[in-house]
């Protein structure tokens, strides 16, 4: 485990903020793609495995304005204790699972979601029935449902809705997309009744389970609230809110960012909100969009904004354990590392990923943003440099 203890804090910046969070897949893309692309020069080999130490003490170096060359940045993960390969390889496992997969002898809802609640529910229950373990396993105990104004029903019919939404998309997508002008367009369901793949949406909820009984020691004690995880939100700044098409925005503001306090309590605030963020409805039947103001950060600030224990964990619970799928990852005020980094996940990215993704420009952040969201009505109070107008978001009614 300590080999993967860097990577997580790659994973949850790069891959979840860049490409998982829009849970758009191609998978023989990626499973025709060989790890050894990062290094395929004998010219350049020598340098993926040697590492100039003088050069990656500028990692450290808070001036952005440094020139980083890529196999310079790809060096730097050794002074991690780990390496670019290796950061490629765990890469490729997560994201293979970020979409899920159609199998032969899958079970089908062919009259819509009521169906499909049925048989799902049929489903846990006979799983449920194995064994004890397994009983209280199904029980969602430590799911926070209740505190979310919840049920149990409600969190099954978000992984049915997961393993309907966007399965007949091509590659790109268009800013009038389904009624939506802005930029990522909405969700895009097949004609009612809808035709659900319940084993797919069962297996997703299988990890679900199984990767919430691996934390639930993390998990134990009193209930997952609001209350309980609100110390540990207030040291990163996120709000979330809903767009000028009804999509749900996640807001992160690195430059307001704080270090957590212990892995315990980081994971139960991930858990929190990971749970209001699929649970919602806009999110399920509208899509999710994402917004990074990366503030400039500094390379090792970036990578240690997390313990260092808690992160693959945290990334494969966002990234192939939940049912989300986004529209749109928007990342600003970038450092240069970030871009090197951006431009070295690429090689590893369909056309259909990267349409996903919005790299916004210095001194053109307003009118991005306007073209995402929607405008400064939707744009929460305090966001980065921009002029938000929203004082209360959607975690604020919690307080």
């Amino acid at each position: 485990m300590r080999s993967l203890q860097p990577l997580l804090l790659w994973f949850h910046a790069c891959i979840f903020v860049w490409h998982v969070a829009l849970g758009v897949t191609d998978e023989s893309a990626l499973e025709s793609t060989t790890i050894t692309n990062t290094c395929s020069s004998s010219e350049r080999s020598s340098v993926c495995e040697d590492v100039d130490d003088s050069r990656i003490g500028i990692m450290d170096n808070h001036d952005s304005k440094e020139n980083l060359s890529s196999w310079e940045f790809m060096n730097a993960f050794k002074k991690l204790g780990s390496s670019w390969s290796h950061v490629v390889g765990e890469y490729i496992s997560v994201v293979n699972n970020a979409d899920g997969k159609e199998l032969r002898g899958d079970i089908y809802a062919e009259s819509g979601l009521e169906e499909g609640l049925e048989l799902i529910k049929h489903l846990v229950t006979e799983a449920a029935a194995k064994s004890f373990e397994n009983e209280l396993i199904w029980s969602f105990r430590t799911s926070p449902l209740s505190d979310l104004g919840k049920t149990v029903d409600d969190l099954l019919l978000a992984f049915l809705r997961w393993s309907i939404v966007d399965n007949q998309l091509t590659n790109g997508h268009s800013r009038d997309d389904n009624g939506c002008s802005l930029i990522g367009g909405i969700n895009h369901f097949p004609p009612e009744p809808h035709r659900i793949n319940v084993s797919k949406a069962f297996r997703r909820l299988t990890s679900y389970t199984q990767w919430m009984e691996s934390v639930s020691q993390d998990l134990s004690g009193a209930a997952l609230t609001y209350k309980s995880i609100s110390p540990s939100l207030s040291t990163f700044s996120i709000h979330v809110t809903h767009d000028g098409c009804g999509r749900l925005v996640w807001w992160l503001n690195l430059g307001k960012t704080q270090k957590f306090q212990s892995s315990s309590e980081t994971t139960k605030m991930f858990v929190w909100v990971a749970h209001l963020l699929f649970l919602d409805d806009a999110a399920q039947t509208k899509g999710l969009v994402v917004i990074d103001d990366m503030s400039e950060i500094g390379f090792w600030d970036y990578m240690t904004l997390l313990p260092l224990n808690v992160g693959i964990s945290i990334d494969r619970f966002l990234i192939s354990v939940t049912p989300l799928k986004a529209k749109n990852v928007a990342l600003m005020h970038r450092p240069k590392w970030a871009d090197v980094a951006y431009g070295l996940l690429s090689w590893f990215l369909t056309e259909r990923m990267k349409s996903r993704v919005t790299m916004v420009e210095k001194g053109k952040e307003e009118a991005v943003l306007n073209d995402i969201v929607g405008g400064s009505a939707f744009i929460p109070v305090g966001f980065g440099t921009e002029k938000g107008e929203i004082v209360k978001d959607v975690i604020s009614q919690y307080s």
